[in-house]
């Protein structure tokens, strides 16, 4: 893992953010099949830029998607798709023709599959003194079977374990 850190109240400039992508990216994946998770809207990301820096150094994978994690908000149209990753509609039908850009649709049971538990003593531990029994007991954890399908899967974004309500980019 490549980890980077600004110094206090300054932000990363592009440069050190491309060049942080490329030592964990480029040629890593070559002929692979990924699938890049990243936040709907309501996350704060530079989507657009990282979109296109993901883009180009992935350039040599079999297959390329990104997913949109839409927790429980609303599918997003071909063209709020575009508008999320900072590409035009013509963008999409050419140089980005062959990115799949999909929404995770957490509403459709026939497209989730389970693949474990979390224990109701494992949540109480996590939770510590926040734990109420109306949380109630095993959580039964599912995901897009649409991830089964890829060699790799690359979370990009602010997005965090939820001891509660699996995975979040806040306070619920």
């Amino acid at each position: 893992m490549i980890k980077i850190t600004a110094p206090p109240h300054q932000l990363l400039d592009d440069d050190t953010i491309r060049q942080t992508l490329a030592a964990g990216l480029e040629g890593q994946f070559a002929q692979q099949k990924v699938l890049v998770l990243i936040p709907d809207h309501t996350r704060t990301i530079p989507l657009p830029f990282l979109f296109r820096e993901m883009v180009a150094l992935l350039h040599d994978t079999r297959q390329l998607d990104f997913m949109v994690a839409l927790g429980t908000h609303p599918a997003l149209s071909e063209a709020h798709l575009c508008q999320l990753v900072g590409i035009t509609l013509e963008e999409r039908q050419t140089v980005y023709r062959h990115v799949g850009l999909l929404n995770h649709a957490w509403d459709s049971p026939e497209v989730l599959t389970p693949i474990g538990v979390l224990p109701q003593a494992q949540i109480q531990e996590i939770a510590g003194e926040r734990w109420h029994p109306t949380l109630g007991g095993d959580v039964e954890v599912n995901i897009n079977r649409a991830i089964l399908n890829y060699d790799h899967v690359l979370i990009l974004g602010p997005t965090f374990p939820h001891e509660v309500v699996g995975f979040s980019g806040g306070a619920k």
